[in-house]
């Protein structure tokens, strides 16, 4: 059985590496979760991802010293990016779990109970939804929140549910 499940995996490997182009997207994918698991350790300058001001070093384009070139602070893009990949990471995770259980919730009780009135209640709350632009939607949740990463993963979560109920 185990040779069999190895079997299965190099064939799928086998078809997969086939085709360059998800192949080199698989390997920019997992660099960039490598990249954001070891932030601290891969990034050239780690401290530069906190609070770090050093305006001797401000504003300088990219070279070897710092691939990405410095902000306005001085701080170092490249490390920043490698921090950013972590928020980045966590808030696709979390939006995708939010918005898929919910909105395929809602669409399985809908399916259940079609033609009912509570079908009727739940499609017409995701029309409403999917009526309104969805950038609209998501800049009038922030303008009513405060800005922070919690607040923004709850305002993308509310205009991407519906497409999943639907």
């Amino acid at each position: 059985m185990n040779t069999r499940k190895r079997t299965t995996w190099g064939k799928w490997w086998y078809k997969f590496s086939r085709n360059p182009l998800p192949t080199v997207g698989l390997f920019i994918v997992c660099g960039i979760v490598f990249c954001a698991l070891f932030a601290p350790w891969v990034a050239p300058y780690p401290t530069h991802a906190g609070p770090y001001v050093n305006y001797d070093e401000a504003n300088q384009p990219p070279s070897l010293v710092h691939l990405f070139g410095t902000d306005a602070f001085g701080r170092d893009i490249l490390s920043r990016v490698f921090f950013a990949f972590r928020s980045s990471l966590l808030m696709g995770m979390v939006v995708l779990a939010i918005v898929v259980s919910v909105g395929v919730t809602l669409g399985l009780v809908a399916g259940y109970f079609k033609e009912s009135w509570l079908d009727v209640l739940i499609m017409r709350i995701t029309d409403i939804f999917l009526s309104v632009p969805s950038l609209i939607l998501a800049l009038a949740i922030t303008s009513v929140l405060k800005p922070n990463l919690t607040n923004a993963m709850i305002a993308v979560s509310v205009m991407w549910w519906p497409w999943y109920a639907r």
